[in-house]
């Protein structure tokens, strides 16, 4: 039989500021990632994301690959895709 692998799904649709972040935290907290698994992020309606929301996308996706996951953000608002872009994030995150 084959592996059984899972895919996580979290749901951002709000503004990434300090006040927010700890809803985000409390989510990446639950999560129980193996081996194989995919957390997907979908940011539709995220527009705004503060430099220590980009720190908590850093340390999600340093967890999710260590433990042999993979971390997908998908659907950046474009003012948010630019964040990204300009901190070099699109360079380490796999964006859809």
């Amino acid at each position: 039989m084959g592996e059984n692998f899972t895919t996580h799904k979290i749901r951002v649709d709000y503004p990434m500021d300090a006040l927010s972040l700890r809803e985000l935290e409390e989510e990446i907290g639950r999560l129980s990632v193996n081996l194989g698994d995919i957390v997907i992020v979908d940011c539709k309606g995220m527009s705004y994301i503060c430099s220590s929301g980009l720190r908590v996308f850093l340390s999600l996706n340093k967890d999710i690959v260590a433990k042999g996951g993979k971390l997908v953000i998908r659907n950046l608002e474009p003012l948010v895709k630019g964040v990204f872009d300009m901190s070099g994030f699109s360079q380490i995150f796999n964006i859809e």
